[in-house]
């Protein structure tokens, strides 16, 4: 395992209204940019919660479920200075690596991912709003629950946006046992070669897990709560993300604490 004192990137898993390992880790290893990967629950509006750190690393997020959880989950994350660092949806460079996000997570009301897409019942947020009453509404738009649920619209249009080396989401790919085939074909179709999710709880390295092939066309990895995966860029100026599989575990992944001995 390399001691990693600058990381190009960090990830991590749900903070569930929990900074203290957040800023802990960012201090500590001084990182060009970090990404928060869903459930963020900030108690205060997200930009005050990361004050300390702001001017020491950049700060992206995708979103969770849990977000949508009360009216004060949702207004700390979008009410706050750091909404538009929102990944979801988009690829972004972010230091050196185009960085490609997809937060929230499928719901059968709208798509059960394990059924083709053309079979979702509502294809867009617009498409779920114009179904509803105007009193059952929120904010005159769609329930808020649903504002964590992914709509075939936002899937697609990452699929058929432009390529990217990094895909972190929140939901799992297939090898996990509550994962999903369809994060697997976002990442074959973005040709990512490292894909990172919160969601679950738990440090999981994929390969070293017997759970995913070396051969798989992408490194697959899960971040614990108060836990991170720190993600180096090659010191000779080329592309780890193309290497060899060995070497990607090597440089990988890095857990705060006792995790990290194993």
């Amino acid at each position: 395992m390399h001691r990693m004192t600058k990381p190009a990137l960090m990830f991590f898993g749900d903070p569930h209204g929990d900074f203290v390992p957040v800023i802990a880790a960012v201090e500590r290893f001084q990182p060009e940019a970090i990404v928060l990967l869903g459930d963020v629950q900030a108690r205060q509006p997200l930009h005050v919660e990361l004050a300390p750190i702001l001017d020491k690393t950049a700060v992206w997020f995708i979103h969770g479920n849990h977000y949508t959880d009360s009216d004060a989950d949702y207004d700390n994350l979008w009410g706050s200075e750091l909404a538009h660092r929102n990944l979801h949806g988009r690829v972004v460079e972010i230091a050196g690596y185009q960085v490609a996000g997809l937060g929230g997570i499928f719901r059968d009301k709208i798509w059960n991912a394990g059924r083709p897409i053309d079979e979702a019942a509502f294809a867009s947020a617009d498409a779920l709003c114009r179904s509803m009453r105007p009193e059952v509404r929120w904010r005159d738009s769609i329930a808020r629950r649903h504002r964590s649920s992914i709509f075939p619209e936002d899937y697609l249009q990452l699929f058929l946006g432009p390529p990217a080396d990094i895909l972190v989401t929140h939901e799992a790919p297939a090898a996990h046992l509550y994962g999903w085939r369809a994060i697997d074909e976002l990442a074959e179709a973005l040709g990512v070669r490292l894909v990172v999710h919160g969601h679950h709880h738990r440090d999981i390295d994929y390969v070293g897990e017997g759970l995913l092939s070396a051969a798989a066309p992408f490194r697959a990895f899960g971040v614990d709560k108060g836990s991170h995966l720190a993600w180096e860029r090659d010191p000779q100026g080329e592309t780890e993300l193309g290497g060899v599989p060995q070497d990607l575990l090597d440089i990988a992944v890095q857990v705060l604490g006792a995790k990290a001995q194993t």
